[in-house]
């Protein structure tokens, strides 16, 4: 019903919806009943032939309508016009029942197959998918935003490919998109710009000396922040053993 009434006039959809429940409802107590049904399922679903078997006990068949009428049709990508959604109407062209090698038994499953560069359009799960920070590219800050605050202008090619520019926190997402330039991007994006030196060391090729991978201006060994890019080292003397073995040990850093 859902995915039909995304493409057509669906006013009457809730009284379709409760007379098919009820037609559903009626069948099912008397299939079961006889047992057919439940040994039939019990084939391909375990856990919906408990829930048969429980609806017939108790007589409340409100969990099991549903799944049942997922059954009634398998998915199936619907390419025409470049729509990227998968469907479970019975309408799929002649060829796919033909060969029957397109259907899946869930919208998920469908949307993974088919389009899964888009899978949160064809899923319609876009609004509530994309939580994270991705990057301000084309504009003259570099900064990365907030998509739940942006939602509405986040670039078409970022909210059908989320896992490949959103990050769970600024400074995530300051670092893999950012990284030449990464405490200018946290503190544009609002976020606050580690304070603490870290025990790692990396080479400032342009001095040619390992330095730490921090930003303290009290502190002669920061080098500030390492670029994505950058090998680091737990100490200094590794750092110059592996990388700058040719520069004299109280040359390779400076403090």
């Amino acid at each position: 019903m859902e995915a039909i009434c995304s493409t057509s006039d669906c006013s009457d959809a809730q009284e379709v919806a409760n007379q098919i429940y009820e037609q559903v409802t009626d069948d099912l107590r008397d299939a079961i009943q006889d047992g057919t049904i439940v040994s039939s399922l019990q084939e391909s679903s375990d856990s919906l032939a408990t829930l048969l078997a429980t609806a017939t006990t108790t007589g409340d068949f409100s969990k099991v309508v549903v799944p049942i009428l997922a059954l009634l049709y398998d998915w199936y990508p619907v390419w025409k016009g470049q729509s990227n959604v998968c469907k479970n109407d019975g309408n799929e062209p002649t060829y796919m029942k033909v060969f029957g090698t397109y259907y899946e038994s869930s919208l998920d499953a469908c949307c993974e197959r088919f389009f899964s560069w888009d899978i949160y359009t064809c899923t319609g799960n876009s609004a509530t998918a994309l939580i994270g920070f991705y990057p301000n590219w084309g504009k003259s800050e570099t900064k990365c935003l907030n998509s739940t605050e942006t939602a509405s202008t986040i670039p078409d090619h970022m909210m059908q490919n989320p896992e490949n520019y959103l990050e769970n926190d600024i400074e995530a997402c300051c670092r893999r998109h950012y990284n030449w330039e990464f405490s200018n991007c946290i503190s544009l994006s609002g976020g606050s710009s580690p304070s603490t030196a870290t025990s790692d060391w990396y080479v400032d090729w342009s001095a040619e000396t390992c330095v730490k991978n921090c930003n303290d201006s009290s502190d002669a060994s920061c080098g500030g922040f390492a670029k994505g890019w950058d090998a680091l080292y737990s100490t200094s003397s590794e750092c110059c053993e592996k990388r700058l073995w040719y520069i004299e040990r109280n040359e390779c850093t400076v403090g």
